[in-house]
């Protein structure tokens, strides 16, 4: 073992040192903050979202969706019915088969949406004792794991964070358990520079990363399901977006109707010519 620069016994190396620990510390809170919205906060509050307005929201899409193609089809008609002639229905329905695929893909994800949140809210629900018991675990875990407070990351530590991210996002307690069992048999400990300038260094660097993070976290704050938090905290905010939806859809409703009947009298029309 090499002996130690004599400057890292200094008081000025000390002071770095107890700052860079102080910065450590507020940075893993920072990460175990944005793993715990984006493992946990997240998942919760977008099946939350789903549980109250995803059948109609689902509804919503629909029906924008068969406007849009009636839309197309009226358009299409139209070009047919401006040159005098009965409109090749065959044709147009080839012409329509692309967007329709994708309106087809657009709805088959919604309902993907709808089924993940109706299996996370079916999950087991843990008590209070194993919700706390797992959260704890949790964080230590992250703390042990994530690749940004991990220098020597290794293909081991990847493999067991991804275990742990989805054994938490699953209640999984008995697993992270057993990662947390597997974990404590190994001792790691963090080499720290013992020159006072590269311990700087690694300070400035820790600041850079810290005000990363903490953009990313309040860009993540104001996106989706985070700008929703007020709305689904509030039964009364819920009933009320309930029945704006409810409104918006009796009335595309009633747009695809009227929509539905000229498209059907243009698809009848004949040239004058015959």
């Amino acid at each position: 073992m090499t002996d130690m620069n004599p400057l890292a016994c200094s008081p000025e190396y000390q002071r770095l040192r107890e700052q860079y620990e102080t910065l450590a510390a507020a940075y893993t809170a920072l990460v175990s903050q944005y793993q715990e919205m984006t493992d946990h906060e997240a998942p919760h509050l977008s099946a939350l979202y789903m549980h109250y307005f995803g059948k109609l929201l689902y509804t919503q899409l629909r029906l924008v969706l068969s406007l849009e193609t009636l839309r197309l089809r009226r358009s299409l008609l139209q070009a047919y019915i401006n040159r005098d002639e009965a409109p090749d229905l065959v044709e147009i329905d080839k012409q329509m088969a692309q967007q329709q695929m994708e309106f087809h893909r657009l709805l088959e994800e919604k309902l993907a949406q709808l089924k993940a949140a109706q299996e996370y809210c079916d999950r087991p629900h843990l008590s209070p004792e194993e919700s706390k018991e797992i959260k704890e675990i949790y964080k230590t875990l992250v703390k042990r794991l994530h690749p940004d407070l991990n220098p020597h990351y290794t293909e081991e530590d990847k493999r067991l964070f991804l275990i742990t991210v989805k054994a938490y996002q699953t209640g999984d307690l008995p697993q992270l358990r057993a990662v947390l069992a597997l974990l404590n048999k190994e001792k790691r400990t963090e080499e720290l520079p013992s020159d006072p300038e590269a311990l700087l260094a690694e300070i400035e660097k820790l600041r850079e990363k810290m005000s990363f993070l903490e953009l990313r976290i309040a860009k993540r704050s104001e996106s989706f399901p985070f700008d929703h938090k007020e709305l689904l905290s509030s039964p009364v905010k819920i009933l009320e977006k309930q029945a704006e939806l409810e409104a918006i859809i009796q009335e595309l409703e009633a747009s695809e109707k009227e929509m539905q009947t000229i498209v059907t009298l243009m698809e009848e029309y004949k040239s004058h010519n015959l």
